[in-house]
């Protein structure tokens, strides 16, 4: 049975005469009775009386119109909202992000609810190795990573496309009670002390970018955790176990001010989005993705904390352990 009978027979019954339902749907008369008798041929049952020039649905032809009725509002249904997700106003969007990137992401989101209501998000947070892993299997449509890629050190890794979004430095949190007061830290000073830093599971990145430093300057860091989550390392540094090194914007994860300071030489680390090339691309996610783009050309440069001292209330990094 297909729907265009299903729609004729509606037609006829709502408009109580073929005359006005052909004239409705702009066919000729003859063919749709023919349609009419088909579809009663089709079902075994007489859906409309019709003899002795009488016009009464039946009541095998009502329980079909009330039907029929359910199935064509379903299917309306059912275009509208595969319309809606080909336009990205509805569907659910897949996210993979690493947690030093988390910050990126509500200003952004709350734009596009505005204008996409419908639309929801599934978020995935891990490391930029299992993010890619999550793209190249398919469970999440765009990622949020940092670089380089584990799958090749170019921006021409095969089958990935790398939209860059920000380059940002590297820098030292202190334990809480120990705070930082100089503005910047040189490297040769910082590797002096326990040390907490952003480590994932790929074979290049945050960790290796200050290794690659240490190297080159023949120092030795006194490295005591390494975690693929800056919160992790964040939290670890309040409690006074180290100083943790990680991305500027990942101060931006707490909502109170957190004294840091800037490492000299500059360490940077590139932030990224990375979707499947040759793959269809949801208009929810380009529509994310342009949004966050634009979001992240237009945002003002990070501004950096320096908290007031005077002389008398000088502190500095305390010194470090020598027993070692």
């Amino acid at each position: 049975m297909d729907f265009k009978k299903l729609l004729y027979f509606v037609t006829i019954v709502e408009e109580g005469q073929i005359t006005r339902a052909a004239q409705k749907l702009h066919i000729a008369q003859p063919p749709l009775s023919l349609q009419l008798k088909s579809l009663e041929d089709q079902l075994g049952v007489i859906l409309i009386d019709r003899e002795n020039k009488k016009f009464e649905v039946t009541p095998a032809g009502w329980t079909l119109y009330k039907r029929a009725k359910e199935v064509l509002h379903s299917m309306s249904g059912i275009v509208a909202e595969i319309r809606e997700q080909e336009q990205g106003m509805r569907g659910k969007l897949s996210i993979g992000t690493v947690m030093s990137c988390v910050p990126y992401l509500p200003s952004v989101v709350k734009l596009f609810q505005q204008s996409y209501p419908q639309v929801t998000f599934q978020l995935w947070e891990d490391d930029s190795y299992r993010v890619e892993e999550l793209l190249q299997s398919k469970r999440i449509e765009l990622g949020i990573v940092r670089l380089p890629l584990q799958s090749g050190l170019s921006d021409h890794t095969p089958d990935v496309s790398i939209h860059r979004l920000q380059t940002e430095p590297l820098v030292a949190i202190p334990p809480a009670a120990k705070a930082v007061v100089e503005p910047i830290i040189r490297i040769e000073e910082l590797c002096h002390h326990p040390l907490l830093i952003l480590r994932g599971q790929g074979d290049y990145g945050v960790y290796h970018r200050f290794m690659d430093v240490c190297k080159i300057k023949g120092l030795q860091p006194n490295i005591v955790c390494e975690s693929p989550d800056v919160s992790t390392l964040m939290l670890l540094a309040e409690s006074g176990i180290g100083i943790a090194v990680v991305p500027r914007s990942a101060l931006l994860l707490r909502l109170e001010q957190v004294n840091y300071a800037e490492i000299s030489p500059t360490i940077e680390s590139d932030t990224a989005i990375i979707t499947l090339k040759d793959q269809y691309l949801s208009m929810a996610a380009r529509n994310f993705k342009r949004l966050l783009m634009e979001s992240m050309a237009n945002s003002i440069p990070f501004v950096k904390f320096v908290p007031p001292r005077s002389v008398s209330q000088k502190r500095t990094l305390p010194p470090p352990n020598t027993a070692e």
